[in-house]
């Protein structure tokens, strides 16, 4: 009996003794993916890039369960696409080059993804077809995928190579999830500091933003020796707009201004609206002679623009100052700005509908 209960009890432990550390393996491996998730979001401040942020969630991802490849793409709301954002061991210009095309069918196949009860499906459409493109594209070996998904919505999708050892599935889901909220929550923070530089009404730069960039286009033109010019633009008798038609239609008016505005512009100058029916351009890089050229070639365009308004025809004209910085002048924004303003009222004085500069106003009081 005792050597019965002996055997059994022989029997009985090794079993017992295995599950037992099976066990603590396990939680040990969860231990470590979630102590790697937790060092992985107190490096997630976004004021950093969005690239920099999800770089931080891979290396936690890879201290966590041991994937070694691994990439993060964006959804696309407006094209309904995946774009590459950052990787891990992987190349990442491949990545960012990457744009993939998805159907509504496709989407709706990765969102199941995301549930930790649903097994990777090697003959899911959109899970199969998407594995072959990325280990074609970014040479891995077994390409499998987890949607990153807010409140049944893809925000984006992890990529990685499967790791030879088994994957804890629940910590890949928690990965997932801080990767999307990591997208999201960049996203507003884009959007609110996009808001709080941009112009509510036109949708240009503001004053304040206006001023930021002078100053430090200022100080780099400078440091490398190089002018900069100032467009100070004022619109012709706009106040009888508002007056005749009601201020709706004044802003109605404004944004359609600023619209025109914006594409005669190069990408190199900051635009601005300034205050009012007023607008302001910087143009590093841009000596008097291009300033006054690109100038006029805004008071013509402008002057043969004709916006309709309720039923009728407004004809626009602009009154524009110009201003350059030269490197060996000690001036500051508020001067420069000052100096432009008053070639604007010159030209105002002038009859309106032209351009003046504040060297030629100088060159006639000398």
């Amino acid at each position: 009996m005792s050597s019965k209960k002996n055997g059994t009890a022989e029997h009985v432990r090794p079993s017992r003794a295995t599950s037992t550390a099976a066990l603590n393996e396990e939680m040990a491996t969860l231990n470590q993916g979630l102590m790697s998730l937790y060092h992985a979001s107190a490096e997630l401040q976004f004021s950093k890039p969005l690239h920099s942020l999800l770089k931080s969630i891979l290396r936690g991802l890879k201290s966590g369960t041991g994937i070694s490849k691994a990439g993060v793409f964006i959804k696309d709301e407006s094209s309904f696409s995946l774009t590459g954002c950052a990787g891990i061991g992987l190349n990442d210009k491949k990545i960012q080059e990457m744009n993939v095309l998805l159907t509504v069918e496709e989407e709706t196949d990765l969102l199941k993804s995301c549930q930790p009860h649903v097994a990777y499906d090697e003959d899911s459409l959109a899970q199969g077809r998407l594995a072959q493109l990325f280990e074609r594209e970014l040479d891995l070996k077994r390409a499998e995928m987890v949607a990153l998904e807010i409140r049944d919505r893809l925000i984006g999708l992890l990529v990685y190579e499967k790791a030879p050892t088994l994957l804890q599935k629940e910590i890949l889901i928690i990965f997932a999830r801080q990767a999307a909220l990591t997208i999201e929550n960049a996203k507003l923070f884009a959007k609110v500091e996009e808001m709080a530089i941009r112009d509510t009404l036109t949708g240009l730069y503001n004053r304040r933003y206006f001023h930021q960039i002078l100053e430090y286009e200022i100080n780099r033109a400078k440091r490398y020796r190089q002018p900069l010019s100032l467009i100070f633009i004022d619109l012709d008798h706009f106040k009888d707009i508002n007056d005749q038609f009601g201020h709706s239609v004044g802003d109605q008016f404004l944004k359609q201004i600023a619209h025109k505005l914006s594409s005669l512009f190069r990408t190199t100058d900051l635009v601005a609206r300034y205050a009012g029916d007023e607008f302001v351009a910087i143009l590093p890089a841009t000596a008097g002679e291009g300033a006054m050229i690109l100038a006029k070639r805004i008071q013509e365009v402008l002057g043969d623009y004709q916006i309709m308004v309720r039923g009728r025809t407004l004809q626009v004209s602009v009154s524009i100052g110009v201003d350059t910085y030269h490197s060996n002048e000690g001036i500051g924004g508020v001067t420069l700005i000052d100096r432009a303003d008053k070639a604007m009222y010159e030209a105002k004085a002038h009859g309106r509908n032209c351009v003046k500069s504040y060297e030629e106003i100088q060159k006639a009081l000398a």
